[in-house]
């Protein structure tokens, strides 16, 4: 990163961030996608989709302490080559289309579920200009913040559990694997390309103050963020039942409406908590990442410059026509983004992984 300014951050700071990304990316993107496919089976698949993970952490963590000091984007050119400049540039575009992708989802749930006559633009545009101001300042303000704001997600995520026990109909979740194991198996590919935008690893790595901790670290956090998500969604379906579950927009959302607590009536206030602190965390993380990567790729000494330039795209997601398309937004969510999603994160780090592999070996045998 030389001629880039340098930021540290640690152990803890990037364990928050991963599970802030994994808990606010699959919220509520993930159970509309998830739960009609499999419905009480969604537990293999987000199984599935954690190992997915993992063996792609591997990768990136292999990659990270062979070519110590670089990120995704930089080492993607010092294996591949002058080719490799055009993976850089794949996995920059994959964190903007991430940050659309899931701006999109913000602006939907905020105008659909909870202020219906306010314009979309208006969420765009507040959480732009939060995100963009974090991202603008550096990756150890987004990681000071995160290790608050994490905290309280986890809390808040473990008493939405917790108030809806004495609710819960089990049976709802009965008969286990019906159908078999195939349908969860098919279905593992939404948790598995949510979870693998965690490929922001790549990006965060060289930031770490011990980067030998990092494999641990992503794993934990995914293992954690993956477990406490699992569980919230089981209790959905145990409170909602797997038919108005699988026939509803956002069915987390309208599990914490149903939950009635004498001291504490509006519990939604804590899945809004959940998903508005997690995505401010998400979208920093992602826009520090894909500034930071398009500043290695085209050789600009900050950062900054991208994180405004690309402000204004952002704020703009309402107005795409593709916004207000329901048949394009199915399509692209069910079918288009699971399947770039595992192309970038797990099939293009792997054929880096293998080239970087076969060179370390040829280098070792002469």
């Amino acid at each position: 990163m030389e001629g880039m300014e340098r930021y540290q951050i640690s152990g803890r700071q990037f364990f928050f961030i991963i599970f802030a990304a994994v808990v606010s990316l699959i919220i509520f993107s993930l159970p509309t996608q998830l739960i009609p496919e499999v419905k009480q089976d969604l537990w293999l698949s987000m199984v599935i989709g954690v190992l997915i993970d993992i063996y792609v952490a591997y990768i990136l963590y292999w990659l990270g302490r062979k070519y110590a000091g670089q990120s995704l984007v930089q080492y993607s050119r010092t294996v591949l080559g002058p080719i490799g400049k055009v993976f850089g540039l794949i996995f920059v575009l994959f964190f903007f289309l991430v940050i659309l992708s899931t701006m999109w989802l913000f602006c939907k749930f905020l105008s659909t579920a909870l202020l219906p006559k306010a314009p979309a633009m208006l969420f765009s545009i507040t959480m732009t200009l939060v995100v963009s101001w974090a991202a603008y300042l550096g990756l150890e303000s987004i990681a000071r913040m995160t290790q608050i704001i994490s905290v309280i997600i986890l809390i808040a995520s473990l008493l939405l559990i917790l108030f809806s026990i004495q609710e819960l109909r089990l049976d709802y979740l009965l008969p286990q694997l019906e159908n078999g194991v195939a349908p969860a198996i098919k279905a593992a590919k939404y948790p598995a390309s949510w979870f693998g935008i965690c490929i922001v690893m790549g990006m965060l790595m060289p930031h770490l103050i011990n980067p030998k901790q990092a494999l641990k670290l992503k794993v934990s956090a995914v293992l954690l963020g993956a477990l406490v998500m699992t569980v919230t969604f089981l209790c959905s379906l145990a409170l909602l039942g797997p038919y108005l579950a699988s026939r509803i927009d956002f069915p987390i959302y309208y599990f914490s409406r149903t939950l009635r607590v004498t001291f504490f009536e509006r519990i939604d206030v804590l899945m809004l908590l959940i998903y508005i602190s997690g995505a401010f965390i998400t979208f920093s993380a992602l826009y520090f990442a894909a500034s930071e990567g398009a500043a290695q790729l085209f050789g600009s000494r900050s950062h900054r410059g991208w994180v405004l330039g690309s402000s204004i795209i952002v704020v703009a997601v309402p107005l795409l026509p593709a916004s207000n398309n329901a048949s394009f937004a199915a399509l692209y969510f069910d079918k288009l983004f699971p399947l770039l999603g595992l192309l970038i994160e797990g099939g293009f780090t792997t054929l880096i992984f293998a080239v970087a592999l076969i060179r370390h070996y040829v280098e070792r045998g002469k």
